[in-house]
């Protein structure tokens, strides 16, 4: 009987011992499950945005015609009041002419009739405003009736000049707006107002007038840059470029979206137009409130515990 009682006292005892490993192996894993290490991310939110592709090309400026200034009668040039570059008003003086008559008696009045004062002399005023281009006459020269003074280019004839290679030529159309960047850094808006019937049978360009939307005057064969929108999608669903993963191919692309405040899951989205900072996501479509991962996302895995170090500012 006794040896009963020692045998059933040993076996309880085992069991005890069993029991108490077996809880302690629970507790050691409940506590390797908490201390599990979390990646430190920042994450931010989607916005709506704008892209837009755009093409640039060199351009000049340029008169599409000029205004000719003849002289109305035989006779000596006086006084030369313009220079090539100057930009008229209209009525400006613009050259003295003398008929030869009144040249050869010197501005002398002999017969000392207040009528006679200045006859054949007379004044060439400017028709128009616009920019001198040419100067053909000179003081003391002797011209004749109808020769050429001077040629002038008016605001309205003021154009823009672009050359599109044959490639490109869908980018530009008859009516395409277009930004314009002066040598002097200020941009002004326009748009293609023709085509001119030339191109360059070398390198295989096509020629484009651009007409600016306000009247202006500049010297003409400046170089310059003008700006088309190619693509523009507006109120697309814009993310930080470090928010969306790659392969090294650049095939598949990927977000890690938060489903909570301390897991994070990889979802494959279709990407659209891009800029220097933002990209545009196509699909699939996310909600103003869900979250992503901005920095720190590399290399997560599918499901990835994080801890979030702070939430960065969408733009």
């Amino acid at each position: 009987m006794t040896k009963q009682l020692y045998l059933l006292g040993l076996i309880g005892s085992l069991l005890m011992t069993r029991c108490g490993s077996s809880s302690t192996s629970d507790t050691s894993t409940q506590t390797a499950d908490v201390s599990r290490p979390k990646t430190p991310v920042e994450v931010t939110t989607v916005t709506a945005d704008t892209f837009r592709v755009e093409k640039t090309f060199r351009g000049m400026t340029y008169y599409l015609t000029s205004g000719d200034i003849k002289s109305p009668i035989a006779g000596y040039v006086t006084k030369v009041y313009v220079k090539i570059g100057d930009q008229l008003r209209k009525g400006a003086p613009l050259f003295g002419l003398e008929t030869k008559e009144a040249y050869a008696l010197g501005g002398k009045n002999y017969l000392n009739d207040p009528t006679l004062k200045n006859i054949g002399q007379l004044i060439i005023r400017a028709p128009d405003k616009g920019l001198v281009t040419l100067v053909q006459a000179e003081e003391r020269e002797y011209i004749q009736d109808g020769a050429l003074l001077a040629s002038f280019s008016a605001p309205d004839m003021f154009v823009f000049l672009i050359e599109v290679p044959a490639e490109q030529d869908s980018t530009v159309h008859i009516g395409s707006a277009c930004m314009i960047q002066l040598p002097n850094g200020r941009k002004i808006t326009g748009k293609i107002s023709q085509t001119l019937a030339m191109a360059d049978s070398l390198s295989q360009t096509e020629r484009f007038v651009v007409k600016p939307d306000k009247p202006m005057i500049l010297p003409a064969r400046l170089g310059l840059n003008i700006t088309f929108t190619d693509q523009q999608h507006n109120h697309a669903q814009s993310l930080p470029k470090e928010a969306v993963l790659a392969n090294e191919l650049q095939t598949d692309f990927w977000v890690m979206k938060l489903i909570d405040d301390t897991t994070a899951i990889k979802v494959p989205v279709k990407i659209g137009l891009q800029r220097e900072t933002h990209i545009e996501i196509l699909s699939p479509r996310f909600g103003p409130k869900d979250r992503f991962v901005s920095k720190g996302g590399y290399g997560l895995a599918d499901t990835a515990s994080i801890t979030i170090n702070r939430i960065a500012n969408a733009h």
